[in-house]
Protein backbone atom coordinates (compact mmCIF):
# COMPACT_ATOMS: atom_id res chain seq x y z
CA UNK A 1 0.00 0.00 0.00
CA UNK A 2 2.71 2.43 1.26
CA UNK A 3 4.85 1.78 -2.15
CA UNK A 4 0.98 2.14 -4.20
CA UNK A 5 0.87 5.63 -2.54
CA UNK A 6 4.11 6.36 -3.23
CA UNK A 7 4.33 5.88 -7.00
CA UNK A 8 0.89 7.81 -7.06
CA UNK A 9 2.65 10.68 -5.37
CA UNK A 10 5.42 9.99 -7.76
CA UNK A 11 3.11 10.52 -10.97
CA UNK A 12 1.56 12.76 -9.27
CA UNK A 13 4.32 15.11 -9.08
CA UNK A 14 5.36 14.21 -12.73
CA UNK A 15 1.74 15.38 -13.76
CA UNK A 16 2.55 18.94 -11.99
CA UNK A 17 5.88 19.10 -13.12
CA UNK A 18 4.44 18.68 -16.93
CA UNK A 19 1.66 21.03 -16.20
CA UNK A 20 3.86 23.31 -15.30
CA UNK A 21 6.19 23.01 -18.70
CA UNK A 22 3.30 22.69 -20.52
CA UNK A 23 2.34 26.14 -19.40
CA UNK A 24 5.67 27.10 -20.19
CA UNK A 25 6.18 25.73 -23.75
CA UNK A 26 2.41 27.34 -24.91
CA UNK A 27 4.24 30.35 -24.11
CA UNK A 28 7.87 29.49 -25.55
CA UNK A 29 7.60 26.40 -27.61
CA UNK A 30 10.65 24.00 -27.34
CA UNK A 31 12.02 26.59 -25.03
CA UNK A 32 13.30 27.81 -28.24
CA UNK A 33 13.32 32.08 -28.68
CA UNK A 34 10.60 32.65 -31.05
CA UNK A 35 12.27 34.10 -34.65
CA UNK A 36 11.06 37.95 -34.94
CA UNK A 37 13.80 39.25 -37.30
CA UNK A 38 12.12 39.64 -40.98
CA UNK A 39 14.06 38.96 -43.98
CA UNK A 40 15.01 41.39 -46.45
CA UNK A 41 13.87 42.22 -49.94
CA UNK A 42 14.74 44.45 -52.68
CA UNK A 43 14.04 44.84 -56.43
CA UNK A 44 15.78 46.63 -58.70
CA UNK A 45 15.92 47.30 -62.09
CA UNK A 46 18.49 48.33 -64.69
CA UNK A 47 16.53 51.91 -66.19
CA UNK A 48 13.20 52.82 -65.24
CA UNK A 49 12.48 52.95 -68.61
CA UNK A 50 11.95 49.98 -70.67
CA UNK A 51 10.61 48.65 -74.11
CA UNK A 52 8.15 46.07 -74.58
CA UNK A 53 10.11 44.29 -77.12
CA UNK A 54 12.27 43.95 -74.47
CA UNK A 55 10.22 42.48 -71.53
CA UNK A 56 8.98 43.74 -68.29
CA UNK A 57 13.13 43.29 -66.62
CA UNK A 58 14.27 43.30 -62.64
CA UNK A 59 16.07 41.53 -60.42
CA UNK A 60 14.92 40.37 -56.85
CA UNK A 61 17.38 39.72 -54.09
CA UNK A 62 16.00 38.51 -50.84
CA UNK A 63 17.69 36.78 -47.68
CA UNK A 64 16.34 35.47 -44.46
CA UNK A 65 18.84 35.11 -41.27
CA UNK A 66 16.76 31.12 -41.13
CA UNK A 67 14.94 30.72 -44.21
CA UNK A 68 12.86 32.30 -46.66
CA UNK A 69 8.92 30.42 -47.22
CA UNK A 70 7.41 32.47 -50.07
CA UNK A 71 8.07 35.79 -52.36
CA UNK A 72 5.27 37.52 -53.68
CA UNK A 73 5.19 39.82 -56.38
CA UNK A 74 2.54 42.08 -57.19
CA UNK A 75 1.83 44.52 -60.51
CA UNK A 76 -0.43 47.01 -60.75
CA UNK A 77 -0.89 50.06 -63.55
CA UNK A 78 -0.12 49.50 -67.07
CA UNK A 79 0.33 45.43 -66.34
CA UNK A 80 -2.12 43.49 -63.49
CA UNK A 81 -0.81 40.12 -62.19
CA UNK A 82 0.75 38.49 -59.51
CA UNK A 83 2.86 35.79 -58.67
CA UNK A 84 4.47 33.09 -55.37
CA UNK A 85 7.18 31.66 -55.24
CA UNK A 86 7.31 29.32 -52.06
CA UNK A 87 10.30 27.18 -51.13
CA UNK A 88 9.86 23.85 -49.64
CA UNK A 89 13.63 23.92 -48.62
CA UNK A 90 15.66 26.04 -46.30
CA UNK A 91 16.73 29.19 -48.64
CA UNK A 92 18.04 31.74 -46.69
CA UNK A 93 18.85 33.84 -49.92
CA UNK A 94 17.98 34.74 -53.54
CA UNK A 95 19.13 36.61 -56.11
CA UNK A 96 16.83 36.10 -59.39
CA UNK A 97 16.46 38.00 -62.41
CA UNK A 98 12.68 38.48 -63.68
CA UNK A 99 11.90 39.20 -67.12
CA UNK A 100 7.98 39.50 -68.24
CA UNK A 101 7.18 39.11 -71.92
CA UNK A 102 4.27 40.23 -74.06
CA UNK A 103 3.00 39.25 -76.64
CA UNK A 104 3.12 40.52 -80.14
CA UNK A 105 -0.17 43.78 -79.54
CA UNK A 106 -0.11 43.44 -76.43
CA UNK A 107 -1.83 46.69 -74.36
CA UNK A 108 0.46 46.26 -71.42
CA UNK A 109 2.78 49.59 -70.83
CA UNK A 110 2.63 52.65 -68.51
CA UNK A 111 3.37 53.34 -65.60
CA UNK A 112 3.78 49.55 -63.87
CA UNK A 113 4.26 48.93 -60.26
CA UNK A 114 5.67 46.56 -58.82
CA UNK A 115 5.47 45.06 -55.18
CA UNK A 116 8.08 42.52 -53.94
CA UNK A 117 6.89 40.32 -50.24
CA UNK A 118 9.33 38.08 -48.84
CA UNK A 119 7.93 35.81 -45.79
CA UNK A 120 9.75 33.69 -43.71
CA UNK A 121 8.52 30.40 -41.83
CA UNK A 122 7.50 32.56 -38.81
CA UNK A 123 5.36 34.52 -40.70
CA UNK A 124 7.64 37.88 -40.48
CA UNK A 125 7.64 39.91 -43.83
CA UNK A 126 9.37 42.90 -45.68
CA UNK A 127 8.23 44.52 -48.78
CA UNK A 128 10.28 46.73 -51.50
CA UNK A 129 8.78 48.60 -54.36
CA UNK A 130 9.79 49.66 -57.30
CA UNK A 131 7.87 51.34 -60.43
CA UNK A 132 9.11 51.03 -64.31
CA UNK A 133 7.10 52.64 -66.99
CA UNK A 134 7.16 50.07 -70.25
CA UNK A 135 7.04 51.50 -73.33
CA UNK A 136 4.13 50.55 -75.92
CA UNK A 137 2.79 52.14 -78.60
CA UNK A 138 -0.67 50.16 -78.10
CA UNK A 139 -0.64 50.47 -74.52
CA UNK A 140 -3.77 51.63 -73.03
CA UNK A 141 -2.50 54.57 -70.58
CA UNK A 142 -5.24 56.13 -68.38
CA UNK A 143 -4.22 59.42 -65.93
CA UNK A 144 -5.98 61.59 -63.22
CA UNK A 145 -5.36 64.67 -64.58
CA UNK A 146 -7.63 66.60 -61.42
CA UNK A 147 -7.58 66.13 -58.45
CA UNK A 148 -3.80 65.87 -57.51
CA UNK A 149 -2.78 64.16 -54.32
CA UNK A 150 -3.77 66.34 -51.58
CA UNK A 151 -6.67 67.69 -52.76
CA UNK A 152 -9.36 68.79 -50.31
CA UNK A 153 -13.00 70.01 -50.57
CA UNK A 154 -16.04 71.12 -48.86
CA UNK A 155 -19.60 70.65 -49.00
CA UNK A 156 -21.23 72.71 -51.34
CA UNK A 157 -18.07 73.73 -53.20
CA UNK A 158 -17.15 72.70 -56.77
CA UNK A 159 -14.56 70.15 -57.42
CA UNK A 160 -13.14 69.20 -60.93
CA UNK A 161 -12.21 66.12 -61.88
CA UNK A 162 -10.50 65.40 -65.18
CA UNK A 163 -9.13 61.96 -67.23
CA UNK A 164 -7.06 62.09 -70.01
CA UNK A 165 -6.74 58.13 -71.52
CA UNK A 166 -4.39 57.47 -74.67
CA UNK A 167 -4.40 54.09 -77.24
CA UNK A 168 -3.49 54.05 -81.09
CA UNK A 169 -6.36 51.49 -81.60
CA UNK A 170 -9.02 54.32 -79.94
CA UNK A 171 -10.58 55.10 -77.28
CA UNK A 172 -14.11 54.02 -76.72
CA UNK A 173 -14.99 55.29 -73.44
CA UNK A 174 -13.37 57.33 -70.77
CA UNK A 175 -14.75 58.30 -67.48
CA UNK A 176 -14.61 58.49 -63.59
CA UNK A 177 -15.17 56.61 -60.59
CA UNK A 178 -16.40 58.09 -57.31
CA UNK A 179 -16.43 55.91 -53.65
CA UNK A 180 -18.42 56.29 -51.95
CA UNK A 181 -20.40 57.84 -54.98
CA UNK A 182 -22.85 59.64 -52.30
CA UNK A 183 -20.38 62.27 -51.27
CA UNK A 184 -20.67 64.26 -54.86
CA UNK A 185 -23.61 65.07 -57.20
CA UNK A 186 -23.30 65.92 -60.92
CA UNK A 187 -24.92 69.19 -61.74
CA UNK A 188 -24.45 68.25 -65.74
CA UNK A 189 -27.51 67.66 -67.44
CA UNK A 190 -28.11 64.69 -67.94
CA UNK A 191 -25.54 63.73 -65.06
CA UNK A 192 -22.74 61.51 -66.24
CA UNK A 193 -19.93 60.06 -65.02
CA UNK A 194 -17.99 59.35 -68.93
CA UNK A 195 -17.73 60.29 -72.38
CA UNK A 196 -18.79 57.35 -74.97
CA UNK A 197 -17.31 56.83 -78.63
CA UNK A 198 -19.53 54.48 -80.17
CA UNK A 199 -19.19 53.23 -84.06
CA UNK A 200 -19.71 54.75 -86.93
CA UNK A 201 -18.11 57.61 -84.20
CA UNK A 202 -14.53 57.97 -84.52
CA UNK A 203 -12.99 56.75 -81.61
CA UNK A 204 -9.97 59.07 -81.17
CA UNK A 205 -6.50 57.50 -80.24
CA UNK A 206 -6.10 60.51 -76.99
CA UNK A 207 -9.14 61.65 -75.32
CA UNK A 208 -9.69 63.79 -72.08
CA UNK A 209 -13.04 63.65 -70.17
CA UNK A 210 -13.88 66.95 -67.92
CA UNK A 211 -16.66 67.62 -65.59
CA UNK A 212 -17.12 69.71 -62.44
CA UNK A 213 -18.66 67.69 -59.44
CA UNK A 214 -20.25 69.40 -56.13
CA UNK A 215 -19.53 67.87 -52.57
CA UNK A 216 -22.36 66.59 -50.73
CA UNK A 217 -20.37 64.98 -47.74
CA UNK A 218 -19.66 67.18 -44.71
CA UNK A 219 -16.62 65.31 -44.08
CA UNK A 220 -14.73 62.59 -44.20
CA UNK A 221 -12.91 61.43 -47.62
CA UNK A 222 -13.71 60.39 -50.71
CA UNK A 223 -11.56 58.83 -53.71
CA UNK A 224 -11.64 59.27 -57.38
CA UNK A 225 -9.96 57.31 -59.75
CA UNK A 226 -9.94 57.76 -63.02
CA UNK A 227 -10.34 55.06 -65.98
CA UNK A 228 -10.76 54.06 -69.78
CA UNK A 229 -11.90 51.51 -72.53
CA UNK A 230 -10.44 51.16 -75.51
CA UNK A 231 -11.53 49.74 -79.08
CA UNK A 232 -10.92 46.20 -78.28
CA UNK A 233 -12.83 46.12 -74.99
CA UNK A 234 -9.60 46.53 -72.57
CA UNK A 235 -10.28 48.29 -69.72
CA UNK A 236 -7.39 50.39 -67.70
CA UNK A 237 -7.68 52.29 -64.35
CA UNK A 238 -5.66 55.16 -63.43
CA UNK A 239 -3.65 55.93 -59.92
CA UNK A 240 -6.56 57.05 -57.32
CA UNK A 241 -6.41 60.28 -55.23
CA UNK A 242 -8.26 60.88 -52.06
CA UNK A 243 -9.83 64.00 -51.54
CA UNK A 244 -10.47 65.69 -47.36
CA UNK A 245 -13.42 67.02 -47.20
CA UNK A 246 -12.85 70.06 -44.54
CA UNK A 247 -15.13 72.39 -43.12
CA UNK A 248 -14.89 76.13 -44.42
CA UNK A 249 -16.49 78.52 -41.76
CA UNK A 250 -13.88 80.90 -40.14
CA UNK A 251 -10.86 80.07 -42.45
CA UNK A 252 -8.18 81.99 -41.51
CA UNK A 253 -5.86 79.82 -44.16
CA UNK A 254 -4.58 80.70 -46.86
CA UNK A 255 -4.43 78.22 -50.03
CA UNK A 256 -1.74 75.48 -50.73
CA UNK A 257 -0.23 76.52 -53.72
CA UNK A 258 2.47 74.83 -56.20
CA UNK A 259 3.59 75.16 -60.24
CA UNK A 260 4.84 73.22 -62.61
CA UNK A 261 7.35 75.07 -65.06
CA UNK A 262 10.67 73.98 -66.87
CA UNK A 263 14.50 74.69 -66.10
CA UNK A 264 14.81 76.39 -69.33
CA UNK A 265 12.09 78.21 -70.30
CA UNK A 266 11.57 80.92 -73.58
CA UNK A 267 9.87 84.09 -73.05
CA UNK A 268 6.15 82.31 -74.23
CA UNK A 269 6.35 79.12 -72.72
CA UNK A 270 4.12 78.28 -70.06
CA UNK A 271 3.67 77.92 -66.04
CA UNK A 272 1.09 75.73 -64.87
CA UNK A 273 -0.13 76.73 -61.11
CA UNK A 274 -2.48 74.45 -58.71
CA UNK A 275 -4.28 75.77 -55.74
CA UNK A 276 -6.70 73.96 -53.36
CA UNK A 277 -8.46 75.24 -50.33
CA UNK A 278 -11.93 74.05 -48.25
CA UNK A 279 -13.20 77.41 -48.92
CA UNK A 280 -12.57 77.80 -52.88
CA UNK A 281 -10.45 79.50 -54.89
CA UNK A 282 -11.06 83.00 -55.94
CA UNK A 283 -7.59 83.94 -57.90
CA UNK A 284 -4.70 82.53 -58.86
CA UNK A 285 -1.68 83.42 -60.76
CA UNK A 286 2.44 83.38 -60.59
CA UNK A 287 5.02 85.87 -59.84
CA UNK A 288 8.21 86.68 -62.21
CA UNK A 289 11.36 88.80 -60.77
CA UNK A 290 14.60 89.24 -61.92
CA UNK A 291 17.51 88.23 -59.46
CA UNK A 292 18.22 91.09 -56.92
CA UNK A 293 15.05 92.79 -58.62
CA UNK A 294 12.85 94.99 -56.84
CA UNK A 295 10.15 95.25 -59.12
CA UNK A 296 8.33 91.85 -60.90
CA UNK A 297 8.71 91.82 -64.61
CA UNK A 298 5.47 89.98 -64.60
CA UNK A 299 2.67 89.55 -62.35
CA UNK A 300 -0.64 87.82 -63.53
CA UNK A 301 -3.62 86.58 -62.34
CA UNK A 302 -7.06 85.19 -63.54
CA UNK A 303 -10.08 85.47 -61.12
CA UNK A 304 -11.81 82.01 -61.19
CA UNK A 305 -14.57 83.08 -58.12
CA UNK A 306 -17.57 82.15 -60.91
CA UNK A 307 -16.05 78.83 -60.63
CA UNK A 308 -16.57 77.94 -57.03
CA UNK A 309 -14.06 75.67 -57.17
CA UNK A 310 -11.76 74.38 -54.52
CA UNK A 311 -9.25 73.06 -56.78
CA UNK A 312 -7.94 74.96 -60.13
CA UNK A 313 -5.36 74.30 -62.03
CA UNK A 314 -4.24 77.08 -64.51
CA UNK A 315 -1.90 77.20 -67.65
CA UNK A 316 -0.59 80.88 -68.63
CA UNK A 317 1.93 81.93 -70.81
CA UNK A 318 4.32 83.88 -69.36
CA UNK A 319 5.06 86.33 -71.86
CA UNK A 320 8.08 87.90 -70.19
CA UNK A 321 8.27 91.48 -71.92
CA UNK A 322 12.03 90.66 -72.72
CA UNK A 323 13.86 90.56 -75.89
CA UNK A 324 17.05 88.46 -77.23
CA UNK A 325 19.76 90.77 -76.72
CA UNK A 326 18.65 90.35 -72.57
CA UNK A 327 18.81 86.75 -72.93
CA UNK A 328 19.99 84.64 -71.37
CA UNK A 329 18.52 85.48 -68.08
CA UNK A 330 17.87 83.96 -64.75
CA UNK A 331 14.24 85.00 -63.22
CA UNK A 332 12.99 83.52 -59.93
CA UNK A 333 9.50 82.11 -60.28
CA UNK A 334 6.55 81.46 -57.92
CA UNK A 335 3.19 80.75 -57.99
CA UNK A 336 0.30 82.45 -56.09
CA UNK A 337 -3.81 81.86 -55.20
CA UNK A 338 -6.50 83.71 -53.09
CA UNK A 339 -9.14 81.83 -51.78
CA UNK A 340 -12.81 83.16 -51.37
CA UNK A 341 -13.00 83.06 -47.55
CA UNK A 342 -14.54 86.13 -45.75
CA UNK A 343 -10.89 87.18 -44.65
CA UNK A 344 -9.50 86.61 -48.43
CA UNK A 345 -6.46 84.94 -47.20
CA UNK A 346 -3.70 84.78 -49.87
CA UNK A 347 -0.39 82.78 -49.99
CA UNK A 348 2.44 82.39 -52.52
CA UNK A 349 3.57 78.77 -53.69
CA UNK A 350 5.31 76.20 -50.94
CA UNK A 351 6.46 73.92 -53.44
CA UNK A 352 6.77 73.48 -57.12
CA UNK A 353 8.17 71.03 -59.84
CA UNK A 354 10.65 72.16 -61.93
CA UNK A 355 11.10 69.96 -65.47
CA UNK A 356 14.37 69.10 -65.88
CA UNK A 357 13.96 66.77 -68.71
CA UNK A 358 12.02 64.59 -70.93
CA UNK A 359 9.64 62.24 -70.00
CA UNK A 360 8.37 59.40 -72.02
CA UNK A 361 4.82 59.69 -73.53
CA UNK A 362 2.22 58.85 -70.48
CA UNK A 363 5.15 59.28 -68.12
CA UNK A 364 4.78 62.33 -64.99
CA UNK A 365 7.61 64.29 -65.94
CA UNK A 366 10.91 64.50 -64.26
CA UNK A 367 11.81 66.42 -61.62
CA UNK A 368 14.68 68.10 -59.61
CA UNK A 369 14.65 68.20 -55.83
CA UNK A 370 11.26 69.08 -54.26
CA UNK A 371 11.57 73.15 -53.42
CA UNK A 372 9.84 75.85 -51.30
CA UNK A 373 7.91 77.09 -54.10
CA UNK A 374 10.42 79.54 -55.41
CA UNK A 375 12.89 78.40 -57.45
CA UNK A 376 15.33 79.98 -60.31
CA UNK A 377 14.84 78.97 -64.49
CA UNK A 378 17.04 80.20 -67.07
CA UNK A 379 15.58 82.34 -69.65
CA UNK A 380 16.35 81.74 -73.60
CA UNK A 381 16.08 82.94 -76.80
CA UNK A 382 14.76 80.88 -79.45
CA UNK A 383 11.09 78.30 -79.26
CA UNK A 384 10.33 74.66 -78.28
CA UNK A 385 8.56 72.42 -80.07
CA UNK A 386 7.65 69.25 -78.21
CA UNK A 387 6.79 66.29 -80.42
CA UNK A 388 2.99 65.41 -80.73
CA UNK A 389 2.83 62.19 -78.79
CA UNK A 390 6.21 62.27 -77.20
CA UNK A 391 9.07 59.57 -78.52
CA UNK A 392 12.82 59.85 -79.16
CA UNK A 393 14.53 61.06 -81.86
CA UNK A 394 17.15 59.40 -83.66
CA UNK A 395 18.03 60.93 -86.95
CA UNK A 396 17.18 63.99 -89.02
CA UNK A 397 16.93 65.69 -92.14
CA UNK A 398 16.13 69.33 -93.23
CA UNK A 399 14.21 69.48 -96.82
CA UNK A 400 15.05 72.97 -98.37
CA UNK A 401 12.98 72.86 -101.18
CA UNK A 402 9.54 72.25 -98.94
CA UNK A 403 10.59 74.11 -96.07
CA UNK A 404 10.39 70.51 -93.46
CA UNK A 405 12.36 68.85 -91.48
CA UNK A 406 11.75 64.90 -90.95
CA UNK A 407 12.78 63.32 -87.40
CA UNK A 408 12.82 59.68 -86.80
CA UNK A 409 11.29 58.81 -83.48
CA UNK A 410 12.08 55.50 -83.27
CA UNK A 411 10.40 54.98 -79.89
CA UNK A 412 6.76 55.25 -81.81
CA UNK A 413 8.10 54.25 -85.09
CA UNK A 414 7.05 57.27 -87.21
CA UNK A 415 8.79 59.86 -88.47
CA UNK A 416 7.94 63.57 -87.46
CA UNK A 417 7.56 66.47 -90.01
CA UNK A 418 7.79 69.76 -88.79
CA UNK A 419 6.65 72.29 -91.49
CA UNK A 420 9.40 75.01 -90.78
CA UNK A 421 7.20 78.02 -92.48
CA UNK A 422 3.87 77.67 -89.96
CA UNK A 423 6.21 76.79 -87.08
CA UNK A 424 4.39 73.37 -86.64
CA UNK A 425 4.93 69.69 -86.60
CA UNK A 426 2.19 67.69 -88.86
CA UNK A 427 -0.02 66.12 -86.18
CA UNK A 428 -0.21 62.69 -87.70
CA UNK A 429 3.54 62.22 -88.74
CA UNK A 430 4.06 59.63 -91.58
CA UNK A 431 3.04 56.42 -89.37
CA UNK A 432 4.88 54.22 -92.13
CA UNK A 433 8.14 54.65 -91.84
CA UNK A 434 9.20 50.80 -90.60
CA UNK A 435 8.74 49.73 -87.12
CA UNK A 436 12.48 50.91 -85.87
CA UNK A 437 13.01 54.09 -88.44
CA UNK A 438 16.73 54.75 -87.97
CA UNK A 439 18.45 56.83 -90.48
CA UNK A 440 16.91 59.27 -92.39
CA UNK A 441 18.23 60.96 -96.13
CA UNK A 442 16.59 62.39 -99.31
CA UNK A 443 16.16 60.44 -102.26
CA UNK A 444 19.31 61.04 -104.36
CA UNK A 445 18.52 61.32 -108.22
CA UNK A 446 22.87 60.95 -109.31
CA UNK A 447 26.30 60.51 -107.70
CA UNK A 448 27.12 64.45 -107.88
CA UNK A 449 24.89 65.20 -105.05
CA UNK A 450 21.30 66.10 -106.31
CA UNK A 451 18.26 65.07 -104.58
CA UNK A 452 14.68 64.48 -105.50
CA UNK A 453 13.03 66.61 -102.83
CA UNK A 454 9.74 64.57 -102.99
CA UNK A 455 10.80 61.21 -101.76
CA UNK A 456 12.30 60.38 -98.15
CA UNK A 457 14.71 57.19 -97.76
CA UNK A 458 14.42 55.85 -94.23
CA UNK A 459 16.49 52.76 -92.62
CA UNK A 460 15.20 50.34 -90.10
CA UNK A 461 17.24 50.20 -87.03
CA UNK A 462 17.50 46.08 -87.49
CA UNK A 463 19.20 46.82 -91.05
CA UNK A 464 16.52 44.88 -93.02
CA UNK A 465 14.95 46.90 -94.80
CA UNK A 466 14.75 50.75 -96.48
CA UNK A 467 11.28 52.73 -96.69
CA UNK A 468 10.68 55.19 -99.33
CA UNK A 469 7.89 57.87 -98.36
CA UNK A 470 6.27 60.29 -100.03
CA UNK A 471 7.05 64.13 -99.06
CA UNK A 472 3.51 65.04 -100.19
CA UNK A 473 1.16 62.70 -99.22
CA UNK A 474 3.49 61.55 -96.39
CA UNK A 475 2.84 58.16 -97.44
CA UNK A 476 5.05 54.85 -97.87
CA UNK A 477 5.66 54.39 -101.73
CA UNK A 478 7.56 51.02 -101.40
CA UNK A 479 9.80 49.31 -99.35
CA UNK A 480 13.51 48.21 -100.30
CA UNK A 481 14.35 44.91 -98.76
CA UNK A 482 18.22 45.23 -98.23
CA UNK A 483 20.95 41.86 -99.13
CA UNK A 484 21.22 39.64 -96.53
CA UNK A 485 24.94 38.32 -96.41
CA UNK A 486 26.14 35.72 -94.11
CA UNK A 487 29.46 36.43 -93.05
Amino acid sequence: MRRAHVVRAWWGSVALIAGVWGCETARNPGGVQRDVIPPTITLSAASDTQQIASGLAFTVNATDNLGLKDIRLTYSGGYIAQTDTVFTSAVTSLSKAQTITFPAGSGAGGLITIIGRATDGAGNFSEDTIVIFLNNVQALTVALLSPTTGAVASSGRNLPVSVRAVQLGGIARVGFLIAPRSAVSDPTTPPTDSLVFTPPQRQPPDTTYTDTLTVQATSGTFTVTGFAVDAGGRRALSSSVVVTVQSAANDVTPPVVSYTISSRVEVNDNITVHATDPSGISWIGFRVDTLGGVVPIKFDTADVRAGNLTSVDSTFTLQLPLVDNQLPKSAIVRGYACDLAAARNCAYSQSSTVITGTAPRGAPVRAAAASSGTDTVVVVAGNTHPLPLGGHIADAIFNTNRHELYLTNDALGRVEVFDAAADTFYKNGIQTAGPVPWGIALWPVDIQGHYDSNKVVVADAGGTDLSILDARSKQLLWRQALPNFLI
